[in-house]
């Protein structure tokens, strides 16, 4: 395992991170439904947002699911080629340990210091949930499950590293 590409491999995956999110949270509609319940509800009663769905239904599920398994073998290429992983436990914990520093960088740098600070985050008409846009238990609850969804990921990344060191083989 080479630890300095492992940083630089974190590295440049948390400024990918950064950039896709910003640019998405450019019009706070867009990341709606990654924000507090109340937010989304005001929204849909503001008839902002034509869904008031949860944070958890069925299409942000399938959508999450989708994009898990895109980064999973992005993972496991980026670990397979770049790293030299080339067992399943290797791929795994790699894959788990960025997974896991990306998650707390989102967290802490883009949640709680960007996001529940930026005035451009908040949605006209929910000007008065001020509470709601500073909850960091929301977004440090959504990061235990960012964790928890990690290792589903890693263990799929996992997979794919072995597949590759069978396929090369």
């Amino acid at each position: 395992m080479d630890i300095r590409a492992l940083i630089i491999e974190t590295l440049v995956l948390i400024i990918l991170f950064t950039f896709v999110t910003l640019r998405a949270a450019k019009d706070p509609l867009n990341v709606v439904y990654d924000m507090p319940q109340k937010i989304i509800d005001r929204c849909a009663d503001l008839g902002l947002i034509k869904e008031r769905r949860k944070t958890a239904d069925r299409k942000t599920v399938i959508r999450k699911t989708a994009a898990s398994i895109v980064f999973a073998l992005l993972f496991a290429a980026m670990l397979y080629f770049i790293n030299g992983a080339r067992s399943f436990i290797m791929g795994a914990v790699l894959s788990y340990i960025i997974w896991t520093v990306i998650d707390w960088y989102d967290c802490i740098v883009l949640d709680w210091i960007i996001f529940c600070h930026n005035p451009k985050m908040i949605i006209p008409g929910t000007e008065d949930l001020k509470d709601a846009y500073k909850d960091y238990g929301f977004h440090a609850l959504g990061s235990l499950k960012g964790m928890l969804i990690g290792l589903p990921v890693a263990a799929l990344t996992g997979f794919f590293v072995q597949l590759l060191t069978w396929i090369s083989a």
